[in-house]
């Protein structure tokens, strides 16, 4: 029987100095060696957990038996392979099930999935690995959680200090201060209390190339959590302004106001802050920008004077030669508003047109005309 070997281990540290590696390799040779078994190849993933099937050594061992290159995979130990129950699940059912011309073994753990002892034994031992895994994870999760409430500063150092050689007498490494850092994180506040935004404050952070927390770029959201771990309020200046303030929407009481504010001859944006003043809001919530209080000071339609109806007026500049595009900006010129729509487009404007009309090619008129009608 032909059969490629796998091992793996977990950590860096385990792979620089190669002993695991070296003694899981020796064991398959001498376990090949002593059964007969033609070992054609070893893979190898070194600093890899074994969390995921997502493996480079793994997966090119497996190909090996999709290509009918081994009938086998071999490991020293089951849990070199995985120690989840779900990845040994679906291992199982793809290659080593009943009908399926492929096996495992492992030698420390006498798993053979030739036979049906072998396979009950593979379940067994995965279900302990499993449950030895995430009790080692419910032992580390303890242990920070009272590191924590001990005050012991876990994880990266914030923006700001550094982790110093010196040990304190728990043997921890001692969080010492960065001038520089300190320097770009004051520099950072002082912006934000001249209303510059992250977004800005990444900017310039970048390019002037001051060095960031994690040695990448400056981005907004790098820039807003230092900002938010310094006590600062990140909310859009947009939004912040309204905080606290109740805002409703009463058209009778907002044209009034701008209209009468107009009458003063107030600009468009000190007619928009009278609006604020008074706790009122566009329809539909926001800021009150110019376009919008120009809208509503847009005469109303029982303000303006009797207009022919817009198909009649249509076909009466289409009759004169006019374009398209020229019907549209007359129309609008005249006071005739589309529907849904901000302006007329060639679509609507066809459509106001009997449908036996074809609309006439640019007429030598249109420039002058669009100059006399611009919107």
């Amino acid at each position: 029987m032909r059969a490629v070997g796998y091992v793996r281990v977990s950590t860096e540290v385990q792979a620089s100095e190669g002993v695991s590696l070296e003694a899981q390799k020796s064991k398959l040779s001498a376990f090949c060696k002593l059964h007969d078994i033609q070992l054609i190849g070893v893979y190898c993933d070194e600093g890899i957990s074994a969390n995921t099937l997502k493996r480079p050594g793994l997966a090119a061992a497996l190909r090996m038996l999709d290509r009918g290159e081994a009938q086998a995979i071999i490991v020293v130990k089951l849990d070199r392979l995985t120690r989840s129950v779900k990845d040994l699940g679906f291992l199982c059912e793809q290659y080593f099930t009943d009908g399926k011309p492929w096996s495992l073994l492992s030698v420390s753990d006498s798993i053979d999935t030739r036979s049906a002892s072998g396979k009950l034994i593979l379940n067994v031992l995965t279900s302990v690995a499993q449950w030895e895994r995430e009790a080692i994870s419910d032992r580390t999760r303890e242990a920070m959680q009272h590191l924590k409430q001990r005050g012991v500063a876990l994880g990266a150092a914030p923006f700001g200090y550094v982790y110093s050689t010196e040990v304190d007498s728990a043997g921890r490494k001692q969080m010492v201060e960065s001038p520089e850092a300190l320097a770009t994180l004051r520099r950072i506040v002082e912006m934000h209390k001249a209303d510059i935004s992250p977004s800005k404050i990444a900017r310039h952070l970048r390019s002037e190339k001051v060095p960031s927390p994690r040695g990448g770029e400056w981005c907004r959201a790098s820039v807003r959590r230092i900002l938010l771990r310094e006590g600062r309020d990140v909310t859009p200046q947009n939004r912040r302004k309204f905080v606290g303030q109740v805002r409703t929407f009463d058209k009778g009481r907002t044209l009034k106001l701008a209209t009468e504010c107009r009458a003063k001859g107030l600009s468009l944006r000190e007619i928009g802050r009278k609006l604020d003043e008074a706790g009122l809001a566009p329809a539909r919530g926001g800021e009150w920008h110019a376009a919008i209080i120009l809208r509503l000071l847009d005469p109303q339609p029982s303000d303006k004077p009797a207009l022919p109806d817009v198909q009649v007026r249509a076909k009466q500049l289409h009759e004169q030669g006019y374009s398209i595009r020229v019907i549209g900006s007359t129309l609008w010129t005249e006071g005739y508003r589309p529907e849904n729509a901000n302006a007329w487009h060639n679509g609507a404007v066809s459509r106001l047109l009997s449908a036996d009309t074809v609309p006439p090619r640019c007429s030598k008129d249109d420039d002058a005309i669009r100059s006399t009608h611009a919107i």
